[in-house]
């Protein structure tokens, strides 16, 4: 058979001024001049795709500053390990942070930083004969503020972090979450993965006491969420644990039924999992906005910390 080219003489057209834009020259990026300021830099970026998304979420987070609506931050171990936990901080400071969730990781790194300055990583390869050791006091620490927290009712953030500030040893808590929302009283969870978490292989490590405070702070942070009604909640860097915790908190606090609308959620990671795609999705319904930013916290996260303080700076001077 015989199969002879198509004539594409009768193809339809539409005309250019009827088809759909994907982008504006007015939204395109301006090269940017030495010795501009910093606000100067943001307005040259192109206001299209994810820097679109870091100004929309900028523009929500202060928007529930002003309105005095929650911003709550959930962090992973790699938001530690990459040196952001001062940018954090500041953000307690100026009570732009309202409530934080860690997880069993990110607690392990930020007592590392508290205590001696940096962060260890349990590589096999580190150890003579090849076992995972967690560092005597680090361990020692974290189980005993547990320890110490289950018989007051605290729960895992609370314990650690008043413990951090107790402690002779810990020379570097300018740069602790756990420490810094407690000297500001501000909420902070953790949610442990028991038997996945490092400080779990140590000698002073108590099951009973690590239940009890991990449940009292998902508690807290079913409390939290019920009242997030028109605020932030940013996941950073933690593809499944905090997705799910975050989840399943707003579904108890809507199942004692409280209602929860017009919360904005974004999701900022190297590569966004399903479950943390799902979150933004999912939770930031009815009313609220979803922010997906795929990219390296260290440098998303930095960029957001700017734009949000040279935007408020009159409301913080």
């Amino acid at each position: 058979m015989s199969i002879t080219p198509v004539s594409l003489d009768k193809l339809s057209t539409v005309p250019l001024a009827k088809r759909k834009s994907d982008s504006d020259e007015q939204d395109f990026g301006a090269p940017y001049k030495q010795g501009d300021r910093f606000s100067d830099f943001l307005c040259s970026l192109p206001n299209l795709g994810a820097v679109r998304d870091l100004f929309g979420l900028r523009d929500t987070i202060i928007s529930a500053k002003r309105q005095g609506k929650p911003v709550i931050v959930g962090c992973g171990g790699h938001v530690v390990d990459a040196g952001l936990t001062p940018l954090l901080n500041r953000l307690i400071e100026l009570r732009i942070i309202t409530g934080m969730a860690l997880t069993g990781a990110a607690l392990l790194q930020d007592v590392e930083i508290a205590l001696s300055g940096h962060t260890v990583r349990l590589r096999p390869k580190d150890a003579g004969d090849g076992v995972l050791r967690i560092s005597q006091e680090t361990g020692t620490l974290i189980n005993e503020a547990i320890g110490f927290g289950a018989g007051e009712g605290w729960g895992i953030g609370r314990s650690v972090g008043t413990k951090l500030l107790d402690a002779e040893d810990a020379q570097h808590l300018d740069h602790s979450l756990l420490a810094t929302a407690a000297r500001h009283d501000i909420p902070i969870t953790v949610h442990p993965a028991i038997g996945a978490d490092a400080f779990n292989l140590h000698p002073t490590a108590h099951g009973e006491s690590l239940g009890a405070t991990g449940m009292t702070d998902f508690r807290l942070l079913v409390s939290m969420m019920a009242a997030a009604s028109g605020g932030v909640l940013i996941n950073i860097a933690s593809g499944i644990v905090l997705p799910h915790v975050f989840e399943h908190a707003v579904d108890a606090a809507r199942n004692l039924g409280h209602t929860i609308d017009k919360l904005s959620v974004a999701v900022i990671d190297q590569v966004a999992s399903a479950h943390a795609t799902h979150l933004a999705e999912h939770l930031s319904h009815p009313g609220g906005h979803g922010y997906k930013l795929t990219g390296p916290d260290e440098i998303i996260v930095p960029l957001l910390f700017a734009s949000v303080l040279e935007t408020l700076e009159n409301d913080i001077a």
